[in-house]
Formats: C-alpha cells, structure tokens, sequence
C-alpha cells in the first residue's frame, strides 16, 4: 500500500468472551510475555519463562540494544487472571488466544505463545460478579492482611473476582484454586457497563505509568509500549478495547487532529508507513502523554518535532 490506511480495523469488545472458548485456562502469575514462538526466548529471558517470572528482573536486565531486539520475540503481556484459549500443545508451550486483548490478527483474541507452566485453571467468578481493578503500577498479593507477600508486582490492570473485605484490604481469588489479599489503597471496585471514561480519568489513569520502561509489546506496570499504555488505562475502566495502535483507531469518533482536546488519543505514521504505528493521549495544546520509543519510557511532554510530519489521526473514545 502506497497510502495510510485509516479505515478501523476492530470493534470495541468484538471478541470472544472466555465463556465461548472450548479449552480456557488463565494465567497464574503476575505477568507473563506472549511470546511469537518458543523459539524467540533468549537466554537473557529465562527469567521470564520460569513457573515464577520475575519480569521486573527481566526489564531491569535489558540496556536499549537489547530492547530493541526483542522486536518479532514479543507480541504482548497478559496479567494475572487474563484468560487465555488454548489451541496447540508443544513441549511444554502452548499457543494461546487472549479474548481480552482484541486483534485483527485472530477474532478470537490477541495470539501467541506461553509455558504452559504459566497458567492454571481459572478462578470462578464471585458472587454477583464483583471484581476489583489494580490501579497502582504494582501491588503484592499477600497470604493474609498486611501478611506474607505470595505475588510480587501485581499489575496495573489486573482484575481479580472480590471475595472479600476489611478495612484496608480485599480478598480475592487467583487461578488454580487459590485467595489472597490486597491492599484497598491500590485497588478500585472494577466498573461495569462498558462506559468510557471521562478525559480526567484517562489523564489520571495514564499518570500511574510515567517513568514506566518502554518494551515492545508491554503492557504492565513493568513494561509498556504505547498501545499498551491505551489499552490498560481502558481496561482500568472496565472497557475492553484492541491491543495494537492501528485497531484502536476504530475507537469512538474520528475527529480532526488540530481539534484534539484532552483525552482524546493521537495517531501517528512513519513516512511510508501503511498503518499508524503510535499512538499517544492528548493533554491539551501541545502536550501529549505517551510510552516514547525516542525516550524509552513513559512520559508527557510536548509534542516531539520528530513526530509531527507523522500526526495523521485522532480518535474520541470517552466521556464529557
């Protein structure tokens, strides 16, 4: 294609729902890569396939070079809970679909591969459906309130079936048959009813990540990259939307990139590009909050002069 693309290429919560897949399972640790192929493992990221990953030791061993690298290793991250169809066994892997991260790659969800050591059979739902949401970058699953940590680096995200309450804490269950606790400080009551956000929570939502490592493929409060970023704060609110940056053009309602107003998202393409291949948050004027390749991590700042020959699009997708 000579041209960009524009048209939308999903649908908000056009997926399928764990409830119609044949063989689900959900994902047993704090964060786990979903990998392009076994294959793609390296050496350096043996602590990411372990039966307990550590991917915060996994980011923290990467310099930029290696980072880089881990384009065509990496297609995205999935969270604690995150259910996932499996389709293909294989020496201990298995090739999965995540239904909650939509992909035109497959209408099932976002496809890849995981260590089947990884996931277990799924927590069942609470009575009358309650959930909490993670809203810190991280957080610790622990044995009792205030007690021993069981899981480290809970995610940004991470939507866990409600139990319980006490001041100052929530119980929860975790796949494979498990409960524990976290702290009411880093968790929301996660909403129901698919409404979009307001600009003010988009905005603040998205703060929770800045300083956040830029990763290909991330999408924690460990690792992101800027579609990433987008879909997270979305799922904070219970709103389920595409993975990648040229699908969640179909978000909302297209709008002209100069009339952009807080909250609402900004699209970009490299010269040459056949899709949009960024996507950043409007904060208003210039400024723009996003996870930045250029700069590797999460931040807001103005808009840089390399990325505006590339603005190409802006989308509407929230409330007031």
């Amino acid at each position: 294609m000579d041209m960009l693309d524009t048209s939308p290429r999903s649908r908000v919560n056009g997926h399928a729902t764990a409830s119609s897949l044949t063989d689900v399972r959900a994902v047993a640790v704090a964060g786990a890569n979903l990998w392009t192929s076994p294959d793609a493992v390296r050496p350096l990221d043996a602590s990411a396939v372990s039966t307990h990953p550590d991917l915060r030791r996994w980011a923290g061993a990467h310099d930029v070079e290696e980072r880089r690298a881990l384009w065509g290793r990496v297609n995205s991250q999935l969270l604690l809970g995150e259910p996932v169809a499996v389709h293909e066994r294989v020496d201990g892997w298995v090739r999965v679909t995540a239904p909650w991260q939509p992909s035109a790659a497959d209408p099932r969800g976002y496809p890849g591969w995981l260590p089947e050591r990884q996931l277990a059979e799924p927590a069942p739902p609470a009575t009358g459906g309650l959930a909490v949401v993670v809203v810190a970058p991280t957080t610790s699953l622990r044995d009792a309130p205030a007690g021993r940590v069981t899981v480290p680096d809970v995610s940004f995200g991470t939507v866990l079936p409600l139990l319980d309450e006490t001041p100052g804490w929530q119980e929860v269950s975790v796949p494979g048959g498990g409960r524990g606790w976290l702290s009411a400080a880093h968790t929301r009551r996660r909403p129901v009813g698919g409404r979009p956000p307001t600009a003010t929570q988009i905005i603040v939502a998205a703060r929770q990540l800045l300083g956040t490592a830029y990763f290909v493929g991330g999408t924690s409060g460990l690792a992101v990259d800027c579609s990433g970023l987008v879909h997270l704060v979305y799922r904070r609110f219970g709103v389920t939307v595409p993975r990648d940056a040229d699908e969640q053009y179909a978000l909302g309602e297209p709008i002209d990139p100069a009339d952009a107003e807080p909250g609402d998202l900004l699209f970009f393409a490299s010269a040459g590009a056949a899709r949009f291949d960024h996507v950043a948050i409007c904060l208003g004027g210039d400024e723009v909050l996003h996870a930045s390749q250029g700069a590797w991590q999460v931040l807001d700042e103005p808009l840089p002069a390399a990325r505006r020959d590339d603005l190409c699009g802006a989308r509407r997708f929230r409330r007031g």
